[in-house]
């Protein structure tokens, strides 16, 4: 019974694996953005390279942070796709971890810090970043707002037209004003990941 129940399982994880079968899920569905970073995920990241990634308790790839900010720091608040959530590398190895650290090793000693955050999220559009910025930066009290921005895609993912992802949420031009578009609470993609 032990090897056949030992068998079965490595078959359902190569199976799995040559189906591309993502686990752990790092991302969880969210109400305003459509989705984001699940909090408190874990695990090993194998694609365009090789990372163990962990999300904090409030849903960021970063390291625990306090709300409240001391009088001398300091805060930088990273927005970005994939190229700041940087699961594919070490978060030692990220260029908002590195920037940190460069920058406190800048200060004169006069008991300043830098205290950089990263609200990056594969795939975000800028539209999303806007919203985290709405929905969580600002809790925050950032000192400086950083937004890297990916010409490469990040055009395409804020139009609905160019965008293959109907799973988040669109700025609309209508009547000579920007309308936010939450249509995509109603794809698949989005009632999926909202369903257990």
């Amino acid at each position: 019974i032990f090897i056949s129940l030992f068998i079965g399982f490595l078959l359902v994880e190569l199976g799995m694996r040559l189906a591309q079968i993502e686990y752990p899920m790092f991302q969880t569905y969210d109400f305003q953005r459509g989705f984001s970073l699940r909090p408190n995920a874990s695990g090993w990241w194998m694609r365009e390279g090789k990372a163990h990634v962990k999300i904090n308790s409030k849903g960021l790839r970063d390291r625990e942070h306090k709300k409240y900010k001391n009088e001398n720091t300091v805060r930088i608040a990273v927005l970005g796709d994939s190229f700041a959530e940087a699961r594919s590398i070490p978060m030692k190895k990220t260029f908002w971890f590195l920037m940190q650290n460069k920058l406190n090793s800048c200060i004169k000693p006069d008991n300043k810090k830098v205290e950089v955050i990263n609200f990056g999220v594969t795939e975000y559009s800028t539209t999303q970043e806007f919203l985290t910025l709405r929905h969580h930066v600002w809790d925050y009290k950032p000192d400086i707002i950083l937004l890297a921005f990916f010409s490469g895609n990040d055009i395409s993912d804020n139009s609905k037209i160019l965008s293959n992802k109907n799973y988040r949420p669109f700025f609309i031009y209508e009547n000579n004003d920007l309308v936010l578009d939450n249509s995509f609470r109603k794809s698949k993609p989005y009632l999926l990941l909202k369903s257990r």
